[in-house]
């Protein structure tokens, strides 16, 4: 089955729908009333039937407080289903992209997330959201004036809706150009986001090397390519809106000179009747065009329902797969994986074993990160296996091997949040697990100094780096996992807190631990059960400290240039 978020839009909608439409219809059907009381008004006046003035007159006013109640009530009900659809319409959106797994989530660029949850949402809610309704009422107004002006004479009804089909006509002509407008505006909305995105995140990186002025000529470059597609979409609408002006004032025209033709030539037409007509067209006008130019707007906003559909459709992401509830070991094998055509990893072969300590070593470059997020599953396209216990990793529901694992990167996110709920991530934390964690990971003075609700500031701007990599080892300490994965996690430390957090890391029990170090110091790498070192994406040694310094190779080399 087609996954599609629209059903999102109606889901629990349907009746606040229904009762808009009906308010809306009797709204219109007094408008129709109030059209056809001023006919029999100005029937009454050429009659000079006084009494009959003053009774039309009081239903006039009966009528009218009436269609203002009407005009109240949509008014009252319009903003209730507008909220509902758009609000469960964006939290389907946000669900689906939370519920993807890393490496699904990293086929798209944040900014494409992004712009569909904003820009894209809110084109949804000005064209779509409301075009359904606008489209039932405008046709039964259309319908209903129909019949009403057939009633009173079928012949200048024939040549009504034969003029008032040309405003009709233009607008479906211009119309068509809106859809290629709509999906023009938000591909390039997503690429002028990602470019906003990718410049702030590298703000001090452009002040450094003084790369402003370059800067904000592509900027200039990217906001004029965005404004000028929405100025072409502004165009069209601007066309279609002056060919439907003047076709309509045409068909109007047309109907006022042939009734007065036909009034003339035969008198079967009263002349009360001829400006009830012309009163009505625009009952067949607008709709006429309001239609049309409806459904251009829905259909404008296919393409935008079907980009959000395939960035957040649902994946395998292994959530059906196998579980792991224990973790025992990882065997990797043939081990190979390229980016860009580039080989990252050549040929891992190496066996993890429980509660265990091994750190990666290596130069720069040498696949290190990536082999930690292909054993985190963040990427699924190698070739080669991971075993975890005895099952594939491709099979293993993702799911469950976050249960038992947690990761520590370089550069650790921080919500902008307190730092207690930073480190328990929002979730029930026991005290003494907490302050155990708090202490492990070198926060005690930052917390009595800052306090536990201290606000860390967008992505931790309050916090050094040092401080927020604490933060992150903390958030590891309390959910107790049983495989730890540590990517450069202490490279803002200082010496003798790099080594009191290693230290405490390494002391704990029932846990196994695979840390990326660039810090080659003796006394702590003594420590691990194995190190592993990495060149041009190979293991070209692994033994403990003293087994690799006797080597006199690689890692012999790295240790003095340390």
């Amino acid at each position: 089955m087609k996954y599609s978020t629209k059903y999102y839009i109606y889901k629990g909608n349907i009746f606040n729908f229904f009762i808009l439409v009906l308010t809306s219809l009797a709204q219109t059907a007094g408008m129709i009333l109030i059209s056809i009381m001023l006919e029999k008004i100005i029937a009454i006046a050429t009659a000079k039937d006084m009494d009959a003035l003053y009774k039309q007159g009081i239903w006039f006013l009966i009528l009218f407080f009436s269609t203002i109640i009407t005009f109240l009530l949509v008014i009252l009900l319009k903003p209730k289903y507008q909220k509902k659809a758009i609000t469960q319409y964006k939290n389907n959106i946000y669900s689906h992209i939370l519920d993807k797994n890393i490496a699904n989530f990293n086929k798209q660029n944040t900014s494409t997330y992004i712009s569909s949850l904003t820009n894209d949402v809110n084109r949804i809610e000005t064209d779509y959201i409301f075009s359904a309704f606008d489209l039932i009422t405008n046709t039964t107004l259309f319908i209903t004036t129909i019949v009403i002006m057939l009633i009173y004479s079928p012949l200048l009804t024939i040549a009504g809706i034969g003029l008032s089909l040309l405003p009709f006509i233009g607008a479906i002509v211009v119309g068509g150009k809106l859809a290629f407008h709509e999906k023009e505006i938000s591909n390039q909305n997503a690429s002028f986001m990602h470019f906003i995105k990718d410049n702030l995140i590298g703000f001090s990186t452009i002040k450094v090397f003084k790369s402003e002025n370059k800067i904000k000529e592509l900027f200039v470059k990217n906001n004029n390519t965005l404004e000028t597609k929405k100025a072409n979409k502004i165009r069209t609408l601007a066309i279609m809106e002056m060919v439907q002006t003047v076709l309509s004032l045409l068909s109007q025209f047309g109907v006022f000179f042939i009734g007065a033709y036909i009034s003339i030539k035969t008198g079967d037409i009263a002349p009360s009747v001829i400006i009830l007509f012309v009163q009505l067209m625009n009952y067949i006008i607008n709709p006429l065009m309001s239609i049309p130019s409806s459904f251009s707007k829905r259909r404008a906003c296919n393409p935008i329902f079907k980009k959000i559909d395939e960035i957040i459709k649902p994946e395998n992401d292994n959530k059906e797969g196998k579980i792991i509830e224990n973790f025992d070991k990882i065997i990797v094998s043939d081990l190979k994986f390229m980016y860009d055509d580039k080989i990252i990893l050549n040929g891992i072969n190496y066996k993890f074993e429980k509660n265990k300590s091994y750190a990666i070593v290596g130069t720069s470059g040498a696949g290190k990160t990536t082999l930690i997020n292909l054993l985190l599953g963040k990427y699924n396209n190698y070739s080669g296996n991971i075993i975890y216990n005895d099952n594939e990793l491709k099979e293993i529901s993702i799911d469950s091997l976050f249960e038992i694992s947690s990761f520590v990167e370089q550069n650790v996110f921080v919500f902008d949040d307190s730092i207690i709920n930073n480190i328990t991530m929002y979730s029930h934390v026991d005290e003494d697990l907490l302050n155990e964690a708090i202490n492990k990971s070198g926060l005690v003075k930052l917390i009595e100094e800052k306090g536990r609700d201290y606000r860390c500031g967008e992505n931790g701007c309050n916090l050094s780096g040092g401080e927020k990599q604490r933060i992150s080892i903390a958030r590891a300490l309390v959910k107790k996992s049983q495989l730890l994965l540590l990517d450069e996690a202490t490279s803002a430390l200082d010496n003798e807190t790099f080594a009191s957090i290693t230290n405490n890391l390494l002391a704990i029990n029932n846990t196994t631990k695979i840390m990326i170090t660039h810090r080659l110091d003796k006394e702590i790498l003594t420590k691990f059960d194995e190190i592993i070192v990495l060149r041009n994406g190979t293991i070209v040694e692994n033994g403990n400290y003293e087994k690799l310094i006797s080597n006199n190779a690689t890692f012999k080399s790295l240790v003095e240039l340390n």
